[in-house]
């Protein structure tokens, strides 16, 4: 297809595509800030266009996907003029563009630069969500762009996306996203590699698919025999992934047990637990596969059942994953923050937002603790994507800690406690700092034989994990 016939397609799909995402008033302002766009460069804005439709594919709400059209200007170095965006689109707008105006690679030539560059960009996110959802859509769009026009010379913005920006994308709970910008990344980086899994694969998911159709069926007749009103689909791993995990293991690609899965949407939480019950019941499961994230949410607000099982009994060795959540809760997994405009009243998106704004200013704090960007990445990535436990105060207080601590760890999220005076019982028995904690622990402190409530430990801690 010839380029302009090319672009004159992205256009009119991607018009037509806000057409139905928004409200005819949004729909409006997004088609006004393309029509900006336009006529400061004098053609269509194909960076704008593609980052516009990674956005739509996130349910970004309209006001994140016309500053990335306008923010388009400053890769094409046209910087649009504050006060003109303030008077054709508002100072919502307006501020989130010039948030945006650095969204280039970070210098990596000194140590002084990679500080400098990293704690700008921290800055520019702390205060707005939607910057954090623009730049991700914008750094997948470049990757694309990039690979898309055999320009594979681009290491540099592959291994700052696998450092920062992937962390991130998780972090906001944007996993379809995430994944996108794993593969791209793991493309570009390790493109030999890439090219064998992505060969070695195709055969086993060709194989996986038939299997997911047989399982997805079976799945829906066993639900509807049971009278459970649920949706079913299948789900494969992406390439990266599965990469890492390989390794991780140094295990072979076909000993991988999450390879395929199936995703189950259930009307309720009631629901969820008994069609874990009922997948139990009618198929073989695998021990030390369950995990339950809905009774113990992740970071970053992620809830489902995770199960592995032999879907034939006695018969199949081909695991398969089963995953059960809520229709919110799939939401939140796939679009995270993105999309909380669309599925989450106000108060609920306002509190969850702010949960996760104070996560990215704690961030400009590990960045001035750490004493190089080396040692904030390493940080960075250990926080979002390493296993976590969680236990509770006597009073139900919930405490994430890393996945190997001890009692004496959470003695020391306490802060200012004094040690000497300090008795601390695990599920009703006494026990030392020392002690290992498990995930649904319940730790009682007791100070001079006087048992400190969730206040008193207020009174003494500041309540942040302190690693």
């Amino acid at each position: 297809m010839p380029h302009d016939e090319e672009d004159r397609d992205l256009e009119k799909s991607t018009l037509k595509q806000i057409c139905q995402a928004f409200p005819k008033e949004d729909a409006d302002v997004v088609v006004k800030a393309y029509d900006y766009v336009v006529s400061c460069l004098g053609k269509q804005p194909e960076e704008g266009l593609r980052t516009v439709q990674v956005l739509l594919s996130q349910q970004t709400d309209h006001v994140a996907i016309a500053s990335a059209l306008l923010a388009s200007l400053y890769l094409h170095t046209i910087p649009p003029e504050l006060e003109e965006l303030q008077k054709f689109f508002g100072n919502d707008i307006a501020s989130l563009v010039k948030s945006l105006k650095s969204t280039e690679t970070m210098r990596t030539d000194t140590e002084a630069h990679r500080e400098e560059d990293m704690k700008a960009l921290l800055a520019a996110l702390g205060g707005n969500l939607r910057s954090v959802i623009v730049r991700l859509g914008l750094r997948l769009a470049e990757l694309q762009r990039l690979v898309k026009t055999g320009c594979m010379d681009s290491c540099q913005i592959a291994k700052e996306t696998l450092d920062v920006y992937v962390p991130l994308a998780r972090r906001m709970g944007m996993g379809a996203l995430r994944e996108k910008l794993e593969d791209v990344s793991f493309r570009v980086l390790e493109p030999d590699i890439y090219r064998e899994l992505a060969e070695k694969i195709e055969p086993i998911r060709a194989e996986d698919q038939a299997c997911l159709e047989i399982l997805i069926a079976a799945a829906r007749r066993l639900l509807d025999r049971n009278g459970f009103k649920a949706t079913v689909s299948g789900r494969t791993k992406n390439l990266y992934s599965l990469y890492m995990k390989m390794r991780r293991l140094n295990a072979s690609l076909e000993s991988i047990m999450d390879k395929i899965g199936i995703r189950i949407i259930a009307s309720s939480v009631t629901d969820c637990c008994q069609i874990l019950g009922l997948l139990h019941t009618h198929y073989r499961p695998i021990p030390g596969t369950f995990d339950d994230y809905i009774g113990l949410p992740k970071d970053n607000g992620y809830q489902s059942l995770h199960t592995c099982v032999y879907p034939v009994r006695d018969m199949s060795d081909k695991p398969v994953e089963f995953q059960i959540r809520t229709e919110l809760m799939h939401m939140e997994a796939e679009f995270g923050v993105a999309a909380h405009w669309r599925y989450k009243t106000g108060e609920e998106a306002d509190t969850e937002d702010e949960r996760q704004l104070e996560w990215l200013r704690g961030l400009q704090q590990h960045r001035d603790e750490a004493s190089s960007h080396a040692r904030f990445v390493e940080k960075l990535r250990k926080e979002v994507f390493e296993d976590h436990l969680v236990v509770f105060t006597k009073g139900g207080r919930q405490v994430r800690l890393p996945a190997d601590s001890t009692v004496r760890h959470f003695v020391q999220w306490l802060n200012r406690v004094p040690v000497e005076r300090l008795w601390v019982k695990v599920n009703g028995e006494a026990q030392s700092l020392d002690h290992p904690l498990r995930d649904g622990d319940t730790v009682e402190f007791m100070m001079d034989d006087i048992a400190l409530s969730d206040s008193g430990l207020a009174k003494y801690g500041s309540g942040e994990v302190r690693n």
